[in-house]
């Protein structure tokens, strides 16, 4: 038997080098096989239906997309993308500059508050400015600050859907931006700043210079997001009739009308052309980068502002005052009156909203406990099926590693609505040889969070899998542990924090997810995204309104979570620290 045990462990040993070709085979065939399902057979049905009806009917087809409805409704969503993401580049550039190159008090505190405004639902924050400025909030009324009686809420609209897009779209553009800064050598801006060059001129001549390319697709992510945004557009455009394809989409299937689903699938497939562009020079100007590290050498704060970092601190914590704290206590106000456009005083103040949404109403209780439900399954089955896949992708499917990772990051970077346009379509009719149907049921919004946030669980994980140093597993299989063994007891446990940041990370994002659940959801299967906009529909603000300041607090309070962990993930693995990530030069 020893002889055995030795014998085995010298073969063992002469196939050190090469045993990840001799193991794993099924679990990669099974891995690939998922993300094929979940990633890709969805857009592909999208596609074979859209095809399907210009085959049907080239002329029927046209004329649908030559309407004067589509027509319009693209210009607004082409006008409102391009118009938002000149605000978001300019907020995002900026202060992702101040933050990584200025030396102020507090710049995690910053970075943590400028991403909070990008984990806050779009449909939230839409809500927080439409009940600030109208002639009824209950904030104004509090200061003697609001407008007339019948003035038009200047929030309705285009203007009011470029602000608020803009706003919640700036986080984006500064983590795309602040993934190239942190890779720009330091010792670059200490020649410059030997040689004499000013900020200014490090900015303009240096920094900007060597992330064009980041700049370029933060700009391209960010009208990305602005083409397939819903949430927005539906509770500041569709009060005053103003649609883009997003809402046009969701219109069409509440009105059950003939050839809808055919209307919505071609309308999609415009929405998927247009964003698919974005992405698609997004991802070949990242991949022209041509920034490189010198070991450990990565861009530090490096400017003293002097007497005028008190001035720098006081205009960051001003702007976001004005454009989170401000719009979240109008929520709060809103949600704390008995009725919307009661004047706040100590004796209207009430707390019935908050009763009659978490325990009296039977649809708004189980909105939050769907939500709950489906971004915890989410989050815990993307991060166990992901920790397979990193593995798989780093041992065995390293050949065609890029191509699927593009797959998987398909239905996240596509707008919401194009995944649940597919998924649909996909299961519209009873799934083959079972005969089961999961349409209309919590298991249809279930795949499609695993398809669109599939990418968001993956990158820490893949991250952490690819650094780990292969000497501890090979030692393992020296001593007869099998891959199963090898995975449950070297492998999770190493990658365990990065697990942990992944299923966060998903669930912070699903938890107010609206615009796939707005496609899919049944009576029974409503979350807080689509019940908050029935009430807002509905003519009850204020019930809402304290809907959005709950899932706010737990988005809230789960990122201080996070930050309290930080440490024990890896670099980067939180967007806000990624902005606060240079140290000061000493």
């Amino acid at each position: 038997m020893i002889n055995t045990l030795s014998r085995r462990r010298i073969n063992t040993r002469t196939s050190a080098g090469d045993w990840t070709l001799h193991e794993g085979g099924p679990l990669a065939i099974c891995a690939l096989f998922v993300v094929l399902v979940i990633c890709g057979v969805p857009i592909l049905q999208l596609v074979l239906a859209a095809t399907g009806s210009f085959s049907a009917g080239v002329e029927t087809t046209l004329k649908t997309f030559f309407s004067a409805q589509i027509l319009t409704a693209t210009s607004n969503t082409i006008s409102v993308a391009l118009a938002s993401t000149i605000i978001a580049g300019a907020i995002g550039i900026s202060l992702t500059l101040i933050l990584m190159t200025v030396q102020l008090r507090a710049r995690r505190l910053l970075a943590f508050v400028f991403i909070l405004s990008l984990m806050i639902s779009p449909q939230i924050s839409a809500l927080a400015f439409k009940t600030l400025a109208g002639p009824a909030s209950p904030l104004l009324k509090a200061f003697g600050l609001a407008p007339p009686p019948g003035t038009p809420n200047p929030m309705l609209g285009f203007g009011g859907i470029v602000l608020v897009m803009g706003l919640q779209h700036a986080p984006l553009v500064a983590i795309t931006l602040a993934a190239g800064l942190s890779r720009v050598p330091h010792s670059i801006i200490e020649a410059a700043l030997l040689d004499g060059a000013k900020p200014l001129a490090i900015f303009s001549r240096i920094l900007l210079p060597l992330v064009r390319p980041h700049v370029a697709s933060a700009l391209l992510l960010a009208f990305v997001a602005g083409v397939g945004n819903f949430g927005i557009p539906a509770l500041l455009g569709l009060p005053v009739g103003y649609m883009t394809l997003p809402t046009l989409i969701f219109q069409k299937l509440a009105s059950f009308g003939t050839n809808t689903i055919a209307e919505a699938a071609l309308i999609s497939m415009l929405i998927g052309v247009i964003a698919s562009i974005g992405v698609i020079a997004s991802a070949r100007l990242l991949s022209r980068n041509n920034v490189r590290l010198q070991g450990g050498d990565r861009l530090a704060v490096f400017i003293n502002a002097g007497r005028w970092r008190v001035w720098i601190e006081c205009g960051l914590w001003s702007f976001f005052i004005l454009t989170i704290f401000i719009p979240m206590m109008s929520l709060l106000a809103t949600s704390i009156v008995p009725a919307y456009g009661m004047l706040l005083r100590f004796d209207t103040l009430t707390l019935d909203q908050y009763v009659e949404v978490l325990w009296r109403q039977d649809i708004t209780r189980r909105a939050f406990s769907n939500s709950m439900i489906y971004a915890s399954f989410a989050a815990i089955i993307l991060s166990i099926f992901c920790m397979l896949l990193a593995y798989v992708l780093d041992r065995r499917l390293t050949r065609i590693r890029s191509t699927i990772l593009a797959l998987v990051e398909m239905p996240y970077a596509l707008p919401g609505v194009v995944v649940g346009i597919a998924c649909i379509l996909l299961f519209a009719r009873p799934l083959p040889i079972i005969g089961v149907s999961i349409y209309a049921t919590k298991w249809v919004i279930l795949f499609a969070y695993c398809a669109s946030f599939m990418a968001i669980a993956l990158k820490p994980i893949f991250a952490a899998i690819t650094s780990l140093d292969r000497d501890i597993e090979e030692a393992a299989l020296l001593d007869g542990a099998g891959l199963r063994q090898r995975l449950l007891s070297i492998i999770m446990p190493l990658i365990l924090p990065s697990l942990l940041a992944g299923a966060l990370m998903v669930f912070l994002i699903a938890f107010n997810e609206l615009t796939v659940s707005a496609l899919l959801w049944s009576a029974g299967t409503e979350t807080i995204g689509v019940v908050l906009l029935n009430l807002e529909d509905a003519g009850l603000p204020t019930q809402a309104a304290a809907m959005a300041v709950v899932s706010t607090m737990v988005v809230a309070i789960l990122m201080l979570v996070l930050e309290v962990v930080g440490d024990m993930f890896p670099e980067n693995t939180l967007p806000w620290r990624q902005l606060s990530a240079a140290q000061r030069n000493k």
